[in-house]
């Protein structure tokens, strides 16, 4: 079943620990109150139509965010530097969308301590990755292949850059 549209306000969730929208087309941002419900701890929004993620200035320390899945949407905009301040998230799929610009150097130590996987791919970031991204021994799940980003031949998970756009 598809439910096109808009979501409807986020308090109708507030006792959700998994949050499954996949393949609704909904559009629109994706509401600070959706990505800030306390008790989910996944939340799957992939292969919808959402053009940004609004910002979440001072999580709770009480959200239990730890999977996020945005894929495949049409977020614009550059990498949202708000996910570094969400305590126990782990795992950030923001692959296939219309993401550009830098990757936030804030994103540098993240991958291997607190965040143990990172898709980034298919995306138009620019430049270098943050200095961490490269020099990590860590074994970390992220993919950076396929946007416009300088990184070093060594890097596996940078592989398939396109030709910059800078």
């Amino acid at each position: 079943m598809c439910l096109p549209g808009h979501i409807s306000p986020a308090s109708v969730f507030k006792h959700l620990t998994v949050l499954d929208l996949s393949d609704h087309r909904l559009s629109s941002p994706i509401p600070q109150e959706v990505l800030t419900l306390s008790m989910v701890v996944r939340l799957n929004i992939p292969t919808n139509k959402f053009t940004e993620m609004e910002v979440i200035p001072y999580p709770s320390a009480d959200l239990q965010l730890r999977v996020l899945d945005a894929h495949a949407n049409r977020l614009r905009g550059h990498p949202p530097i708000s996910l570094v301040n969400v305590a126990r998230l782990s795992s950030i799929d923001l692959s296939h969308n219309q993401v550009s610009g830098r990757i936030p150097v804030e994103y540098g130590p993240k991958p291997g301590s607190s965040w143990k996987s990172l898709f980034l791919e298919d995306n138009f970031l620019t430049g270098n990755p943050p200095p961490q991204f490269i020099d990590r021994t860590v074994a970390v799940c992220n993919s950076l292949a396929r946007n416009c980003l300088r990184c070093p031949l060594n890097i596996r998970f940078c592989r398939e850059q396109w030709p910059g756009l800078e």
